[in-house]
């Protein structure tokens, strides 16, 4: 499964939380996914909802980068951002942090 379809998955299951605007109060964000061997997607919050949507976003908050596989791996927890990170097999420009707590809010979704 590529790590499109994965994020659309936990997207789907944040929409159905009762709880999700609270979670994602005041964070307005867009992140732009880029798969050196997939299509590009992004994801973005607004105004407490989470959107997934294919292609690329102008001014996005942060741009990760890195194999379907590795990034697959990150969002269903098989593999730490942070080591894939220091590693080199995932790179990340612009607000840094802003990608880390996507990262953190995605986990809460795999639950």
């Amino acid at each position: 499964m590529g790590s499109f379809s994965i994020i659309s998955e936990l997207v789907e299951k944040a929409k159905s939380l009762p709880n999700l605007s609270g979670e994602l109060s005041g964070f307005n964000k867009s992140f732009q996914i880029k798969p050196s061997d997939s299509k590009p997607f992004y994801v973005e919050i607004k105004d407490g909802t989470i959107n997934l949507k294919e292609g690329e976003i102008q001014g996005a908050s942060a741009t990760v980068m890195g194999t379907d596989q590795v990034l697959g791996d990150i969002f269903t927890g098989k593999q730490d951002a942070v080591k894939a990170f220091m590693t080199g097999q995932l790179k990340v420009s612009g607000d840094i942090f802003s990608a880390q707590k996507l990262t953190s809010i995605m986990s809460k979704f795999r639950k």
